[in-house]
């Protein structure tokens, strides 16, 4: 992990054993060439204090549910990974469409986020709610790349297909057993 993000904008590591501390000060000796470059603090509670277990017990579910009041759901197969958006309990102010794109819009910056945070990789198929209007899926497409642009992974959009899913493909970053 070190190698992936020392060249990020990484103010601070912070570490929560001493041992831990000492092994990423030695990498990002040898990395860097320079010692202390970044600071490395050691919190015994970190797993408390950012709410780690709560976050990794989160990333297990299936359902997420997005600040609109829609949710997506994430199942994945040894072929691919099927991702349905869904409006739930958001029901909009103005037209359907508009509905549509809101929950649409929430729902391709959540699934890039989920995609690198569970490091989903292989073929991904999108289903989000239908939209009738091509500009309102070009949107769409174009602010989930905006989003993958984050992701040190190489992603590739394909296309909508006839059946209105959005074909893609992911590159895993870690080794899956």
């Amino acid at each position: 992990m070190l190698l992936d993000f020392i060249d990020k904008d990484i103010d601070r590591i912070i570490v929560n054993q001493e041992d831990c501390q000492k092994e990423v000060e030695q990498e990002i000796e040898k990395i860097q060439h320079r010692k202390n470059a970044i600071p490395i603090e050691k919190e015994e509670n970190i797993w408390d204090r950012y709410g780690l277990a709560k976050q990794i017990e989160r990333i297990q579910d299936r359902k997420i549910w997005l600040n609109c009041g829609g949710f997506i759901t994430i199942d994945k197969t040894e072929a691919l990974t099927a991702i349905d958006v869904n409006s739930g309990k958001y029901t909009g102010r103005k037209n359907l469409e508009e509905t549509i794109l809101k929950v649409n819009e929430e729902a391709s910056k959540e699934i890039a986020k989920q995609l690198r945070l569970r490091d989903i990789g292989g073929i991904i198929m999108i289903d989000f709610i239908d939209m009738h209007e091509e500009e309102s899926r070009r949107k769409i497409v174009q602010l989930l790349e905006e989003s993958l642009k984050a992701d040190r992974s190489k992603t590739q959009i394909v296309e909508f297909t006839k059946l209105s899913l959005l074909e893609m493909t992911r590159k895993h970053i870690w080794n899956h057993p």
